[in-house]
């Protein structure tokens, strides 16, 4: 069961407290859509909101802090979605990473990866590609078919989406069930790997972790495994699956919190 979070100064100073009083530097991850920004549907259509991303932006100028935005997203989207300086980006899951230094972390994908996409992602235009509220996500190095707006039968959708991945599947690549998407992406990397790599640059300091996605659960497992973790599950209500010790009901109290961790490492 998680534990509510109050988004307040005090609520803050109860659950960092101890942990922080120890090291002085404090990672803290956030996935974006879903967590930072509500859903909308098209994801082409969604934008930071600005007094989020001012949040963000105070939240940018502690010595001690540092901020990394971890998101399914392909990175280049995920730039122009967040545009500030010295934050850690890292789009498709962690695959490609811009530190906070200015430093890029790209992958490797060889040409088995990216013709498997290429040809799965021609079956998958050609048997989605007419329907409305269907959006079909090429990354290059991996694919995402969205159906948050379809109206249609959403069972059928998935079941055709595998039977096309079953003719090309190669052990380099997976398949994962996100919010009204699935997604094949690369085997070798997930969010907590991306978390892992952050917090062994950093001497593995404190960590916040706010995700509210199924893909969000590899960093949370991450953190569930040290002292000085907090995995934080952004849900209206309880959800049994997760691996999540805390929980913020919506992005609203997501930008709330933003604000009283400000309020807290600046007191």
């Amino acid at each position: 069961m998680t534990e509510l979070i109050q988004p307040n100064k005090d609520s803050l100073s109860e659950l960092l407290g101890p942990q922080l009083a120890g090291s002085g530097e404090l990672l803290f991850c956030t996935d974006f859509d879903g967590t930072l920004v509500n859903f909308t549907g098209v994801p082409s259509e969604t934008e930071l909101p600005e007094k989020t991303g001012d949040r963000l932006k105070r939240l940018v100028t502690l010595e001690n802090l540092h901020l990394a935005v971890i998101s399914g997203r392909g990175f280049e989207e995920l730039e122009e979605l967040v545009p500030l300086e010295n934050i850690t980006l890292a789009g498709n899951h962690g695959l490609k990473i811009r530190f906070q230094d200015g430093r890029i972390r790209k992958p490797e994908t060889g040409e088995e990866i990216k013709e498997t996409i290429q040809k799965i992602n021609s079956e998958v235009q050609e048997a989605f590609g007419k329907l409305n509220g269907v959006i079909i996500e090429n990354k290059g190095f991996g694919l995402a078919l969205h159906y948050r707006q379809y109206d249609g039968d959403t069972g059928r959708i998935k079941e055709e989406f595998y039977e096309i991945w079953n003719r090309h599947a190669i052990p380099l690549l997976e398949v994962i069930q996100g919010a009204k998407l699935v997604e094949i992406r690369p085997k070798e990397w997930n969010k907590g790997d991306a978390v892992e790599l952050l917090r062994r640059g950093l001497n593995n300091p404190l960590t916040i972790y706010v995700g509210d996605d199924t893909t969000d659960e590899d960093a949370f497992a991450v953190l569930t495994e040290v002292e000085n973790g907090f995995p934080i599950l952004v849900a209206e209500g309880e959800n049994p699956d997760t691996g999540a010790r805390f929980r913020l009901e919506n992005p609203d109290a997501v930008n709330d919190f933003l604000s009283a961790l400000y309020s807290y490492l600046v007191r």
